[in-house]
């Protein structure tokens, strides 16, 4: 289900629920913190890794959740698709440069999915976090902020694998201190 389903009224519970887990964890990439000097690269780019990570912690707590978190995972994949396509319908976009634009975008998202992940997995996931945002912090080697941001990120997958199913969809997430 997409823009054009939620612009007729069709709304799926789960999309719903995506959308205010969202705009949730949307607010928080913006948080100035991340950006500037020594962190990520407060450009197109460096927007989309902190989205990026954000889902990819959530989307990893949801995967304990069966069907209920595939659903959600999905719905939250078709929320920042929808969110991207917006985005650049804003800036003026026709349909056809939308469908050209937003391939890329996806496949960058895809990419941090995929690391952070993958980094998520290993024996040392601190390090391999860490060593992911070297990337996106234009630094040769994982800086002070990468390892910030890297235990950042495991506090909260760890403090959101203690919440229920409920509490995550009714939006009750909170964020550690970067």
């Amino acid at each position: 289900m997409g823009l054009f389903d939620r612009l007729m009224g069709r709304d799926l519970p789960e999309r719903k629920d995506a959308r205010r887990i969202y705009r949730h964890l949307m607010a928080q990439a913006r948080t100035p913190a991340f950006y500037g000097q020594g962190g990520i690269a407060d450009d197109f780019d460096g927007r989309i890794d902190m989205i990026a990570l954000h889902l990819t912690i959530i989307m990893e707590r949801l995967r304990s959740e069966g069907e209920d978190g595939a659903l959600l995972n999905q719905a939250l994949f078709d929320e920042m698709k929808d969110d991207f396509e917006v985005a650049l319908r804003e800036e003026g976009i026709s349909d056809t440069g939308v469908k050209r634009r937003i391939k890329p975008m996806i496949g960058h998202f895809y990419d941090r999915l995929k690391t952070y992940t993958d980094a998520l997995k290993t024996e040392n996931p601190q390090k391999t976090l860490a060593d992911s945002f070297v990337i996106a912090t234009e630094n040769e080697n994982p800086s002070t902020f990468a390892l910030k941001l890297a235990d950042y990120s495991l506090d909260w997958l760890k403090d959101l694998r203690t919440l229920s199913m409920k509490q995550i969809t009714d939006g009750r997430i909170f964020f550690p201190e970067l």
